[in-house]
């Protein structure tokens, strides 16, 4: 297994791959403010969100509940039931983040066009953190591995462990070409449904008998995520996994956007105007 190779195409794939992932929100974002003048604190602040919510808590939680259940009923360790509790764990922490960040950090912005800002943000930090970190970390392996330097890894490492990297490695170079563009395609799968749920979260936060639509959100999300158990747990092929998660990406996306264009610009617009008539209104009985 010493005689590990990553293939030219394998190299240039996960190069695009990267430049790819970054890229893509930024032009987002650039294309977006440039169309409509959003503010871009919503963008900021999903860029916040995702990695405190979705990485430090929902990670620290995960692994916390993963622990208690190896030491018990050891659930976890059935591939479906691993990745039905992932999806479930993603829905409520990242739709909670949401939540949180657009009461705290934007809870003064109430235009409709802020929720796109911000799932363009929350989507884009992903893209960037796990797409575009991930290819790096296998443009380097992959050069420092053609260079015959794999041993600088491999030195210390004790028998057990040197097999097992070394087995990994093996696997990374298994990757063709079309195995990096359809990671790339995946996350613009991705960025539409963070974006449509962002629009279902702003809503549930600022309009008034709304709130019913941030647990629709978090079951969304589950069950969206849940197209991940195709490939893990019923070995179909990658690009049968993409195709279905896109579709139902965009079947969220088509309703979201009918519900988004009949929302007023201002959100709480409604609400305020019935304050005023009730303050006016008390005003008249006053004088009376």
């Amino acid at each position: 297994m010493e005689n590990i190779h990553f293939s030219t195409a394998s190299i240039i794939g996960a190069i695009i791959e990267g430049f790819l992932a970054v890229l893509l929100p930024i032009g987002l974002i650039i294309i977006w403010k440039f169309k409509t003048k959003s503010r871009l604190l919503p963008f900021w602040t999903g860029c916040l969100v995702f990695p405190l919510f979705a990485l430090i808590i929902e990670g620290s939680f995960s692994f916390i509940i993963a622990l208690v259940d190896s030491k018990a009923l050891n659930l976890l360790s059935k591939p479906l039931i691993l990745y039905l509790f992932s999806a479930a764990m993603a829905g409520i922490f990242e739709e909670t983040g949401r939540l949180v960040g657009m009461k705290t950090l934007m809870r003064k912005y109430k235009d409709r066009r802020d929720s796109v800002t911000y799932g363009i943000g929350h989507g884009g930090i992903e893209s960037i953190i796990f797409v575009g970190g991930a290819a790096s970390v296998t443009l380097l392996i992959a050069l420092i591995t053609n260079a015959g330097m794999l041993h600088l890894f491999t030195d210390n490492y004790n028998d057990a462990l040197k097999e097992k990297f070394l087995t990994s490695v093996n696997k990374m170079t298994e990757n063709g070409f079309s195995v990096y563009m359809w990671g790339f395609f995946e996350r613009i799968s991705a960025i539409i449904i963070h974006i449509s749920l962002s629009v279902l979260v702003f809503s549930a936060v600022r309009q008034k008998g709304k709130i019913w639509l941030y647990p629709l959100a978090i079951f969304l999300h589950f069950a969206v995520d849940c197209t991940v158990i195709l490939p893990h747990v019923f070995n179909t092929p990658l690009w049968l996994f993409e195709i279905v998660f896109f579709i139902a990406c965009v079947v969220v996306a088509v309703f979201v956007a009918a519900y988004y264009r009949k929302l007023p610009q201002v959100l709480e617009k409604e609400e305020r105007l019935e304050q005023v008539e009730t303050e006016l209104s008390n005003s008249s009985i006053n004088q009376f």
